[in-house]
């Protein structure tokens, strides 16, 4: 029986994944091909898991049902009408009855491992009261959560998963404990840049590390000479956007190398700036007052490689680019960038003499974090 103050648990939590739509354009079904893979490497982990079962799925696309059904996932249809995550979740915890669950987007944890799953399943028995366990608080991924029930009370106020954590622990009274960061907790799909930062991870999945085989060769050339500006002493990174601590703590111990850390707009998801328009960003004005070519020139100036969250930037403009602008700037297709400003951005970057990565949170944060992994405390390279 669970202690004064403890909700019971069932032996495993039913876990719930959500994959999005595919999008049309080139850069998005590359990015499809990619999270398809990640998901494929979630399903078989969570399978091996103790603490789960069953697995279960919503999918935008019908491939992504077919395929990942056949890895033993359970096809869930959802509610009806517009999707919108937080109904979704509630109307999942009130279809199955379970008043503790998992949540995963479907390429959420690329380096999730059972006995990671399994954590985070203990974790929560142990908990007092309303209790989720999450990979990040201020931007949440995955989730496992006890008085699933809460969850309709709230679901308004979570158009997408991000806020899910802060808006259990600010809104609902919850206990929220995030996990510790690591590429395995922090790590997850979102752009073209998060894939391809996984490359010499040691726990990589199959489907993925086959995935990335086949990326075109002047994609794994920039990470390759990224990696290696990392593991030369004395090279100065820049990394700019929504980093942490975390990561500048983990650069200091596996590389020898000088950081250039410029952190602004951590948590605009989560709280609600970024809706509201709030976002603000001095490097942003820098680059709109000098222009994408004299901006790239001088950070060139000053740096040896660059791994930089573009999207604090995006933010700051009224209108943000589609799925295939941003997947396309971050893959280096300039010519498939319909957005003026950022193909600007990205034509300029193209032309930059050192390795600049693109992409969104993860660049900087948990993608960052698996490159630095896979180096060993000396700052080599492992092969």
């Amino acid at each position: 029986m669970p202690g004064a103050g403890q909700i019971a648990l069932v032996t495993r939590l039913p876990a719930l994944l959500m994959t999005p739509p595919a999008g049309a354009k080139r850069a998005e079904r590359w990015m499809a091909e990619g999270r398809l893979a990640a998901a494929s490497d979630l399903v078989r982990a969570l399978a091996q898991s103790e603490g789960i079962g069953p697995i279960y799925l919503l999918a935008a696309e019908a491939e992504d049902r077919r395929h990942l059904q056949g890895l033993g996932a359970i096809a869930w249809d959802g509610p009806d009408g517009p999707f919108h995550f937080g109904r979704a979740l509630a109307a999942f915890a009130e279809s199955t009855g379970a008043e503790a669950l998992a949540y995963f987007g479907g390429a959420s944890a690329p380096l999730l491992a059972p006995a990671l799953a399994d954590e985070a399943c203990d974790r929560l028995r142990r908990g007092r009261g309303p209790l989720a366990v999450v990979n990040n608080l201020h931007s949440t991924d995955w989730i496992f959560l006890n008085s699933a029930s809460a969850l309709a009370g709230i679901a308004h106020l979570l158009p997408t998963d991000n806020p899910l954590g802060w808006v259990l622990s600010h809104e609902a009274g919850f206990g929220v404990e995030s996990l510790p960061a690591s590429a395995a907790t922090r790590a997850d799909v979102d752009t073209p840049a998060d894939l391809l930062l996984l490359t010499r991870h040691p726990d990589l999945g199959p489907a993925v590390r086959q995935f990335l085989a086949g990326a075109p060769g002047h994609l794994t050339h920039h990470v390759e000479s990224l990696l290696e500006v990392v593991a030369t002493p004395a090279s100065t990174l820049a990394v700019i956007g929504r980093s942490s601590s975390h990561l500048w703590q983990l650069l200091e111990r596996r590389a020898q190398i000088w950081v250039r850390l410029f952190v602004e707009e951590r948590g605009m998801l989560a709280s609600g700036r970024m809706t509201r328009h709030e976002v603000r960003s001095l490097l942003g004005e820098a680059l709109d007052t000098w222009g994408p070519r004299e901006f790239v020139r001088r950070l060139s100036e000053m740096s040896d490689a660059v791994v930089w969250d573009t999207r604090v930037w995006m933010a700051t403009h009224g209108d943000w680019p589609s799925a295939a602008d941003r997947f396309a700037a971050d893959l280096g297709w300039a010519e498939e960038v319909d957005e003026p400003g950022l193909r600007a951005l990205t034509e300029a970057i193209l032309q930059a003499p050192i390795p600049i990565l693109t992409g969104g949170h993860g660049v900087v944060s948990g993608s960052a974090l698996a490159l630095l992994e896979a180096l060993p405390e000396s700052g080599s390279p492992t092969t």
